[in-house]
């Protein structure tokens, strides 16, 4: 619950203002500085501090259209509480317009909570100390945390909001959060999945430490795509009004469907990629999802929806090679 000033690196708030600023994380072999930015809205009266960010795989984009209009449009005057938001984390990535950073390619969303320069494992210790810097303020500050995420260059997701299946006040709320915000699909994660498919994850650190946080994702592609921006948006306005840091209405643009496990699939031969499914579209375990073609247009290999379910994720790329991600399917919760 925000009272006082809050400091993120550069960014100090300040009553009824927006405060810009940076926080350097790291140093270049030329000692320029890495530095991610850093907003921060406090309004005039107390309340809840919103953490959120983008852009931990530095070529998703929606997210970053979501912030900016949330920048845009949130006036401290009438804010109850904090927004501190962060619209790039993975600041080396985005400027490779990458997933990973070129530094160790690790893969950020899978590294929490980070190490300090002491303990860093990794010969290049580039996303351990981002991440350790980072969740060091989440700690300190944030009542609640948002992680936008979309399906990158290569593919394009379902509107979702997922939350980690805890037995604890900070799951209950989590989960109540997801189903705040709007989104399409609530998907609650348990344990074993993120295991599987996540470890290392924010959700699981949140789990760890107690506070309430979500994974939101819909679009991808490599694109800012007005339509997919304004789902996001609207994702993170109606998480204000359900924490009573703006007023309004939650907005529910249809019914919301609820899921558990999703199934991913991937191919065993690399080659030109045809998906036969859409975003959202409710499947029957043995649908065909998609087809994998030789140069010559032959088939090589047909991907089957793997359970009865609702498609969550589908690969845009034209081609794929053995193994990659082509998309996921999850059960109904």
């Amino acid at each position: 619950m925000s009272k006082g000033a809050i400091t993120v690196g550069t960014a100090t708030s300040s009553r009824g203002r927006t405060v810009f600023g940076e926080l350097k994380v790291a140093e270049l072999n030329d000692s320029s500085p890495i530095s991610i930015p850093v907003a921060i809205v406090q309004g005039e009266t107390d309340g809840p501090v919103l953490w959120v960010q983008n852009g931990v795989h530095g070529d998703e984009y929606v997210g970053l259209g979501a912030i900016q209009w949330l920048l845009r449009d949130l006036d401290p005057a009438r804010l109850r509480g904090t927004v501190i938001a962060l619209p790039v984390v993975n600041i080396m990535a985005y400027r490779e317009r990458s997933r990973m950073a070129s530094q160790d390619g690790l893969d950020m969303n899978r590294m929490y909570p980070g190490k300090p320069l002491e303990t860093a494992m990794h010969l290049q210790a580039h996303t351990e100390l981002i991440l350790y810097a980072l969740t060091n303020y989440m700690k300190e500050y944030a009542d609640v945390i948002i992680d936008c995420h979309d399906g990158s260059a290569i593919a394009t997701m379902s509107p979702y909001a997922q939350y980690f299946d805890a037995a604890s006040e900070a799951g209950k709320k989590s989960r109540e959060l997801a189903i705040a915000t709007g989104m399409s699909i609530v998907w609650r994660s348990s344990p074993g999945f993120i295991d599987e498919k996540a470890p290392g994850s924010l959700k699981t650190f949140l789990n760890q430490i107690g506070i309430p946080g979500l994974t939101l994702e819909v679009g991808g592609q490599g694109r800012l795509d007005r339509k997919d921006v304004s789902r996001m948006n609207l994702a993170l306005r109606n998480l204000m009004v359900h924490l009573g840091m703006v007023d309004g209405k939650l907005e529910r643009p249809e019914e919301q469907v609820f899921i558990n496990a999703a199934k991913w699939l991937r191919p065993s031969k690399g080659g030109s990629f045809w998906p036969n499914v859409e975003p959202l579209q409710r499947v029957s375990r043995g649908d065909l999802f998609a087809t994998v073609t030789d140069l010559f247009g032959r088939e090589k290999e047909r991907l089957l929806a793997p359970t009865d379910g609702i498609v969550v994720g589908i690969r845009t790329s034209g081609t794929a090679h053995t193994g990659e991600y082509c998309g996921n399917v999850a059960e109904f919760d």
